[in-house]
Order: structure tokens, then sequence, then C-alpha cells
């Protein structure tokens, strides 16, 4: 599993990318919203493999358009689990419901305007044996017709946690965004 939580946006050129990077690098709010993603997981996966590492620092995941903090979970299934076993324990990951989970998610429920729909959801494959990939369908858009028109929903989001301040958030939400509406412009 690749863990992604941490965000910024890349710079303008290569001083304005090592500025960025090293800012979210030493970023104890991002470190922390790392953390938590990292965590999550771990907890998610450990009853259900025979062996189960991840380093202890996370790297720097560089993108077209950003910067995340990225960690690798590798892991050793027990016997009898497949991948979709692994969906169902893992869904939803602090990185996109929030830590306790069921308390985080009912405040979801409460605060935000709108369902989230497929956002969010595990996208992958499974095959007979239980072997399978899956993503968390960040970065998406759901269409929809009616009336002879097509409607689309775009979703993109930010892991808030303390120290989060909400100007920067909805920053990192845009720079999130931009591939999405290029892809659609």
């Amino acid at each position: 599993a690749r863990v992604l939580a941490g965000t910024i946006g890349r710079g303008a050129d290569a001083d304005a990318d090592t500025a960025a990077s090293s800012h979210l690098a030493s970023s104890t709010k991002d470190l922390d919203e790392h953390q938590y993603a990292v965590q999550s997981v771990l907890a998610s996966l450990r009853t259900h493999t025979r062996a189960l590492a991840a380093s202890e620092q996370p790297f720097l995941l560089k993108l077209p358009n950003l910067f995340h903090l990225a960690t690798d979970v590798e892991g050793e299934l027990a016997d009898g689990e497949s991948a979709l076993d692994l969906v169902q324990v893992l869904h939803p990951t602090a990185a996109v419901a929030g830590t306790p989970t069921p308390a985080a998610i009912a405040a979801i429920r409460e605060l935000e305007p709108f369902d989230r729909g497929r956002y969010a959801g595990p996208v992958g494959w499974v095959d007979a044996a239980g072997n399978g990939e899956w993503a968390i369908a960040l970065r998406c858009a759901q269409f929809t017709a009616g009336s002879g028109e097509i409607g689309v929903t775009a979703y993109a989001g930010a892991g808030i946690v303390a120290g989060s301040d909400p100007e920067s958030e909805l920053l990192e939400t845009r720079v999130k965004f931009r591939p999405l509406v290029d892809a659609l412009a």
C-alpha cells in the first residue's frame, strides 16, 4: 500500500520547487496528518497479515502539479485473506475520513453539505484467486445525464488536522483540482 497524506503545490521554477518540498518535509501539521493516515492503514492491516512493515519517515512523491508525503507499507497476507478483505478493512482510511473513524464519519455527515457519492471509495479489480489492486477515488468526477444535458460533479479534498489553516487547505484543494479541471476543459 502507498499512503499519501500531506500535500503542497509545486513551485513555478526549480528554486520554488525546492522551497515547497522542503516546507512540506518539515511541516509538523503535514507530518502529523501523514502519520494519522499511516497508523490507520497499519492498524487496519495488522490482523490480516503475517508480516507488516512501513518506513519510519515518509518520502516526497513528486507529481506534475504537487508533492505528497508518501509511505509504502508492505506485508504478507495471512492465509485465506484476499484483496477484497483488505478493501473492506481499509475503507475508509483516516486520510479521507479522519480518526477516530466512526466519530469523524459522523461529523462529516453532519457538516458536509453534500453526499460524497463515489468520492473516496475504493476503485480497482480482483481476480478469482483473490488477488487485486485498489486505489482510493480521489480527485475524481461523476457524470450524470438527464433532460438532454450532461452534468459533472468533481471532487477533491484536504486532510484537516490541528494546525490546519482554512485558506491553505482551500489552496491545496484547488491545486488538487487543477488536473481534473484541465482534463474537462
